[in-house]
């Protein structure tokens, strides 16, 4: 392979930077990048002043997605939500591919990832929100995490101990469970009892509380889950004398006797 197809190249789309191989744009030549840089082409290019950068005053935020095209052959965005954080619209995302002559129909592609969407990964996703939520407790000395998840779609709470609602990390958390509408009710329904494991063998001493509601029971008027997540000792005394800060204590009166 020639020097001139390994040579790395630096993209500046939009004021953001991005480097890769020559060789990896024109493994494509029917893209504007892969057509624009082929040997034959060489002459046509103007690169910044003395250095092997090359401007475009495009959308630096979507272009990120056309690169990765050049690299795995995908285009890999998904629909924004609140858990996820692209930045990205699915309309600039159109206009950058079509601007650069990416091959590709994202609006085919996103169908395609509901139909793909594997029971398994919306498990996942649930549990690794969950976790964040149980760890946001834990950082901030918390007892414990109450969440309720209804059957219908609106009514939902979660929340730290009995901190008011409207609580930064309290919202976040809200608003990341609700993508979940009715799943995360479902899943509670089929994994509660493995999701327990998984977190009491994740955090030593965790209790984890779950019941189930249903309209047989008096002023129930929507079945739901009631989850309480407790830290039991994870902040006793006994377990935090393994520290350094207790460790450098002890050493300090030692030193003082």
């Amino acid at each position: 392979m020639s020097a001139q197809k390994e040579q790395r190249v630096i993209l500046n789309v939009g004021g953001i930077k991005y480097e890769t191989y020559r060789s990896t744009l024109t493994a494509y030549p029917n893209t504007m990048l892969g057509a624009m840089f082929q040997e034959r082409n060489v002459e046509l290019l103007h690169p910044t002043e003395g250095s092997n950068e090359y401007f475009f005053d495009r959308n630096g935020y979507a272009f990120r997605f056309i690169i990765e095209f050049y690299r795995t052959g995908k285009i890999l965005w998904e629909e924004p939500t609140t858990i996820n954080s692209i930045n990205v619209t699915r309309n600039e995302l159109h206009e950058e591919i079509g601007y650069f002559r990416i091959p590709y129909d994202i609006d085919v592609d996103c169908k395609k990832l509901k139909f793909k969407k594997r029971p398994a990964e919306v498990i996942d996703i649930f549990v690794d929100v969950l976790e964040s939520f149980v760890d946001a407790a834990l950082q901030e000395w918390h007892g414990d995490v109450k969440i309720y998840l209804y059957e219908d779609t609106i009514s939902f709470k979660a929340f730290l101990d009995n901190e008011d609602v409207s609580n930064d990390k309290n919202i976040l958390c809200l608003e990341n469970f609700k993508t979940f509408k009715k799943m995360g009710y479902r899943v509670l329904k089929s994994f509660a009892k493995d999701i327990a494991i998984y977190f009491k063998k994740l955090i030593p001493g965790l209790v984890w509380d779950c019941h189930y509601f249903n309209r047989n029971i008096p002023q129930v008027t929507l079945p739901h889950f009631a989850l309480k997540i407790s830290f039991g000792d994870r902040y006793s005394k006994e377990l935090l004398e393994s520290t350094k800060f207790y460790s450098n204590l002890i050493m300090e009166d030692e030193d003082s006797l």
